[in-house]
């Protein structure tokens, strides 16, 4: 059942950030064996792109999604004076080729990553990766592939309704009129929402566990996984299983009070060494960065402000 936030935004009238599209050709290698190149004609959207940004953020969206997943966060960004560069994958409307792509996990990191250098993302003071659904697991993944060589800015890595160690409900969708009229993931067409499809069946599940432990190695990057306990695509006991895997300090929030009481806690827990803070938004669904945009930008800024006191 929606909340009544969810409700209240529903009726606002549909907006998109397409007009803020910008446009670059990246080349990233592909296949399953990563033994091919291929060039894209990738958009993205850049915002509050000026000297003196408190931190970038990078956000990768789920399957299928886009730039437009983190639409709500806009005026967070721009307000609280950090960059947000928000990517496409190639498959997407909004990236021209790739469609012969195999969509592993191994090619999308590639290509993500290869984007990030051609907008120079290295040259950044501070970089956060940002995924939702499908994207934070890709936001994990890449979080270990860029702390690896420390060149990178890298000091968080955030994961937004992500998927946990088992199949989901979405996993079994397959068709275009499912994606738009039963689910209600917005797709552009059958080739969309094949390319959607395709990542669904890549995803790490178990091996993010992998992942996990390797990152728990790396204290300088700080990890804030969110989820809500009523997200129609991931059932609460998957998301809880992941969290708890992460052994840092855990949130459960009930509403905007609790979620406010709750921001200078989450940075004390980055300022006094713990890496890793989970929070479980009990009332809320599978879009928290639509309905708690301002409690996800204060997580954020606090990830590229607060100073680490001791590490535990």
């Amino acid at each position: 059942m929606a909340t009544a936030v969810e409700i209240a935004l529903a009726k606002q009238p549909y907006f998109d950030l397409n007009a803020l599209c910008k446009t670059v050709f990246v080349t990233y290698k592909a296949g399953p064996k990563l033994d091919k190149l291929v060039t894209v004609q990738s958009q993205y959207v850049d915002i509050c792109n000026k000297p003196g940004v408190r931190g970038t953020v990078v956000s990768l969206a789920g399957s299928p999604g886009s730039h437009n997943d983190i639409k709500y966060m806009r005026d967070s960004f721009e307000r609280h004076n950090i960059r947000l560069v928000c990517t496409n994958w190639p498959g997407s409307e909004f990236v021209t080729g790739g469609l012969r792509d195999s969509y592993t996990n191994d090619e999308r990191n590639s290509y993500v990553k290869a984007l990030m250098e051609k907008l120079g993302m290295k040259n950044v003071e501070k970089l956060i990766v940002m995924g939702h659904s499908r994207g934070g697991e890709s936001a994990l993944q890449l979080a270990c592939i860029l702390s690896e060589d420390r060149s990178w800015p890298l000091i968080g890595a955030v994961m937004i309704n992500s998927p946990g160690f088992v199949m989901h409900r979405g996993i079994s969708v397959r068709y275009h009129h499912i994606y738009n009229d039963f689910i209600g993931l917005r797709v552009a067409d059958g080739k969309v929402s094949a390319a959607a499809i395709l990542p669904m069946q890549t995803f790490a599940f178990e091996k993010q566990k992998a992942s996990m432990d390797e990152m728990k190695k790396k204290p300088w990057v700080r990890m804030f996984y969110a989820y809500g306990s009523k997200d129609f695509l991931v059932a609460e006991s998957d998301s809880e299983e992941l969290a708890m895997y992460f052994k840092g300090d855990h949130y459960v929030i009930k509403d905007k009070k609790e979620s406010e009481e709750a921001i200078p806690k989450i940075w004390n827990s980055y300022a006094n060494g713990q890496p890793y803070v989970t929070a479980n938004f009990t009332e809320e669904g599978h879009y928290l960065q639509k309905t708690y945009p301002e409690f996800l930008i204060q997580v954020l800024g606090g990830m590229f402000d607060v100073e680490t006191k001791s590490s535990k």
